[in-house]
């Protein structure tokens, strides 16, 4: 592999020494790379894709046609690291985060640094990262840094250097991790042949270091993860940290503050938050004191801070310290705060706000790359020697403009590190990220980090929005590679528990909805392809004089988003009716259809990641897939070869939900959301298909059973005659049947007690609601509820449906106001999802 291998010229070469030969610490991680052989990684390889793209391993961009949600790219080559050489790293990035700990602690409270002209005021006062009402918070311990990132490259000389910081809260630790499951998963021999060090004992140490900024709980400290939300760029690995680490993951409508203390909005009421863990930028956590347009802050969240009551990692205003303009100034900084000079040096870079800098950048212009002074502007770094003239012309003109808004950073050849492309080794130049962590006793670097490469040989943009991958970073242990684990020690004393009142209001709210489309989505296929069935069948004697009341109780339990449908003759009128069923099918812009069931099925369940196991996001995900991948033009056999699949899934998530998850509060509101959707649609299948007698009831009354998956049990019942009255019994009031009416209200019955129990209200009015709708259906007159008046019509069974129909949405109203009045509904988050472009996130480039 390694012999048709050739480095970029120019750059470092990883891998190679100077003579060629390949180094000392890469031999034994290619030698079992060598023993695999192409083939056999090829294969590996698209079996950890595939892992990959189950998991929900994103990466959100969304400036792309494509769709924003894009499956996170992974080499299946790391890159290795020498021990000594990583020691020497270490010791320059702790000393770096020491650094930019005791700036913020100084240009938060003395400034010292402004006074002795250390850096220029204007890179304060004029930062919009410096945010003045955050001065009057202390951190505890003085710590304003509890997670640190820092992007370091190579320069062809082999030195390492720093060309950014990452302060505020710094992404890419949990894809690190996730980089490093999948390849010890996919090569174990390798991994273990090569005596890596582990990562577990960094997270370990953030767990612990959080635990101990707990301000008045020493034990078992309430610790929450505030993200931004599904629609954030790394949302995929906000999930993974809180459900790796074990803390729930919260947005900022979660969270409250009363009293100057933090509380999270829980079934069970408030309770009280002791450490925040926050994903999201500095000025959006608090509307109130920092910026007031924020959707994803708490309001007072920077006065529970200021008084002690809840710590905040890393605290907010620290995204000053990532501040671009800041880099030239780093070792001034290290001389003056440390007496010591910097271990690790930065990619020489000018800040334009000072008149000599400014004068050097514009007179070796192709030299540099032109870089935002202030974190926060959406700008891409642009690179001068790619320019046309006007384009260099106009980036001249907009420098001696405003020369304070720009830095200039050297452009420097990144190193090269092998690649897996089309079955061989290929150089591609890299970036590494390290992780920094404080502890109770100084800090401690992650022993690897993120790796992330260019797209194409020769490439100076290392950037995972515009195509780019990323590696696993492997550190060569010394000697035996200690093992660790996140589980506490046997002494550790936690006592058991059973109760989930803790569950969050919006993640009720969004298991709630989750259920209800994943009923929809069931309902949708299920009619669909008892219509298909009968538009295909070629041995139907008397035709399917049933089918166009089948598509016009299609059209209305749907949407109302088309025109009403007049197809009297499907059979004669075969391309208007196939257009119809395929757009009901795979449409994405018609609301209501199948399609857009099961998207929202799938964007509600990746906000919920942590409540659903593995498998079931498995189940959800190929769903959605399939449903993406399957042509909107084809023979309608196709479609339904496609929903006989679909509904064999939709099965299984059902199954693997009720068994999967505990039967607690989030259970039973996703069920109770599953029962509500099924009891209406049931109501609207009955009220399309039954109040109205027709001339071909039979197939008629045939199709409500298949559509209603009850066509085995009548069979079984009464054989082959099939009638109004026990098909009404059946799936109107026999409470033993699952996919009866009556049998939703009784669960739901179940659910709303439980859930009293719970909050201590007594008999709830939705519990009154309940049964008192249980009883009216118990006591019916079946008889006198398919008589026809003299209209034609069986008006009291459209009586009843109707009021049916109306009970579940004022039931669905009223377990909102009593649960999860306080948040967002999950309809408004599924028809907005993902149209926020920006939430104040590092760009990742």
């Amino acid at each position: 592999m390694t012999d048709s291998f050739r480095p970029l010229p120019g750059a470092y070469p990883e891998m190679l020494s100077p003579d060629g030969s390949i180094r000392p610490h890469w031999q034994a991680m290619l030698q079992q790379l060598e023993g695999y052989g192409p083939v056999d990684i090829d294969s590996r390889w698209l079996r950890a894709q595939r892992m990959i793209r189950e998991n929900g391993v994103t990466y959100n961009v969304y400036e792309d046609a494509k769709g924003s949600s894009h499956p996170w790219m992974l080499d299946p080559v790391p890159l290795m690291i020498d021990a000594d050489e990583w020691d020497q790293l270490s010791a320059g990035l702790i000393q770096r985060m020491k650094v930019l700990n005791l700036a913020l602690r100084d240009l938060y409270s003395e400034q010292t640094l402004l006074k002795n002209n250390v850096i220029p005021s204007e890179l304060l006062f004029a930062n919009p990262n410096y945010l003045r009402p955050c001065a009057q918070i202390t951190p505890p311990q003085g710590q304003y840094l509890t997670l640190h990132a820092v992007d370091i490259a190579r320069n062809p000389s082999g030195k390492w250097s720093v060309i950014k910081d990452l302060s505020q809260s710094p992404p890419g630790a949990g894809y690190a991790l996730e980089n490093r499951l999948m390849m010890s998963r996919t090569f174990p021999s390798m991994y273990r042949v090569s005596r890596v060090e582990r990562l577990a004992s960094f997270f370990a140490t953030l767990r612990d270091t959080l635990e101990g900024l707990a301000a008045h709980r020493t034990h078992n400290p309430h610790i929450v993860v505030l993200t931004p939300g599904a629609h954030s760029r790394s949302y995929f690995e906000h999930a993974y940290i809180a459900r790796y680490l074990g803390f729930p993951l919260v947005l900022g409508n979660d969270l409250t503050v009363r009293g100057r203390e933090v509380f999270l909005k829980t079934l069970a009421g408030l309770r009280k938050v002791d450490v925040i863990l926050r994903r999201q930028a500095d000025a959006l956590c608090d509307p109130l004191e920092l910026e007031g347009d924020s959707l994803w802050g708490v309001p007072g969240l920077v006065e529970a801070a200021i008084a002690g009551e809840v710590a905040i990692a890393n605290s907010l205003g620290s995204g000053l310290a990532e501040t671009p303009a800041l880099l030239p100034f780093f070792s001034t900084l290290c001389q003056n705060l440390t007496g010591e000079t910097p271990l690790l040096q930065t990619t020489p870079t000018l800040w334009c706000g000072q008149e000599k800098e400014c004068k050097q950048v514009l007179d070796q212009f192709d030299r540099w790359v032109i870089k935002p002074a202030f974190f926060g502007r959406r700008e891409k770094a642009i690179f001068v020697r790619t320019l046309s003239p006007a384009d260099r012309t106009a980036l001249i003109h907009r420098i001696k403009t405003a020369p304070q808004q720009f830095i200039a950073q050297e452009n420097v050849v990144l190193s090269s590190a092998p690649c897996w492309h089309d079955s061989k080794l290929v150089p591609r130049n890299i970036i590494l990220r390290a992780f920094v962590v404080a502890t109770r006793y100084g800090w401690q670097v992650m022993p690897g980090g993120l790796v992330r490469t260019s797209n194409q040989e020769n490439s100076p943009l290392v950037n995972i929005e515009r195509g780019g991958g990323s590696k696993d970073t492997w550190v060569q242990a010394r000697g035996t590679v200690e093992y660790v684990t996140l589980l506490p020690p046997n002494e550790y004393d936690i006592e058991p528990s059973r109760s989930d009142t803790n569950l969050s209001s919006r993640v009720a709210d969004n298991l709630l909805w989750l259920g209800r489309y994943v009923q929809r989505a069931d309902m949708d296929a299920r009619l669909l392809r008892t219509i298909l069935r009968w538009l295909t069948e070629e041995n139907r004697p008397n035709g399917s004089p049933e089918l166009p009341e089948l598509l016009r109780a299609l059209s209305k339990m749907t949407t109302d988003a088309l025109p009403s449908l007049s197809i009297s003759d499907p059979d004669r009128q075969t391309p208007e009716t196939k257009a119809f069923l395929l757009g009901m099918i795979f449409d994405r812009k018609l609301p209501g259809n199948l399609h857009h069931a099961l998207t929202s099925a799938c964007n509600i369940a990746s906000t919920v990641r942590e409540r659903i196991s593995i498998d079931t996001w498995h189940i959800l995900d190929r769903m959605n897939s399939e449903l993406q991948s399957a042509p909107n033009q084809g023979d309608l056999s196709h479609a339904l070869d496609m929903l006989d699949r679909l509904l064999m899934s939709l099965a299984a998530f059902s199954g693997l939900s009720s068994e999967s998850m505990t039967h607690s509060y989030g259970w039973r509101f996703m069920d109770m959301g599953f029962r509500m959707e099924r009891a209406v649609m049931s109501a609207q299948l009955l009220q399309e298909l039954l109040i109205k007698p027709f001339k071909f009831e039979t197939p008629m009354l045939n199709a409500i059973l298949e559509v209603a998956n009850s066509s085995m049990t009548y069979r079984s019942r009464y054989q082959s005659r099939v009638a109004p009255l026990p098909l009404l019994d059946l799936l109107l009031c026999d409470d033993s049947n699952p996919r009866s009416i009556s049998y939703q209200l009784v669960s739901i019955s179940r659910h709303i007690q439980a859930l009293s129990e719970m909050s201590g209200c007594g008999v709830p009015a939705e519990q009154r609601l309940t049964d008192e709708f249980i009883q009216r259906i118990k006591s019916c007159n079946l008889h006198q509820l398919i008589q026809t008046d003299a209209k034609g019509k069986r008006h009291l069974l459209k009586t009843l449906l109707g009021d049916l129909i109306e009970y579940v949405r004022e039931l669905s109203t009223l377990v909102t106001q009593r649960y999860l009045s306080h948040v967002d509904t999950t309809r408004k988050l599924t028809s907005a999802y993902g149209s926020e472009s920006w939430n104040g996130e590092e760009d990742e480039a």
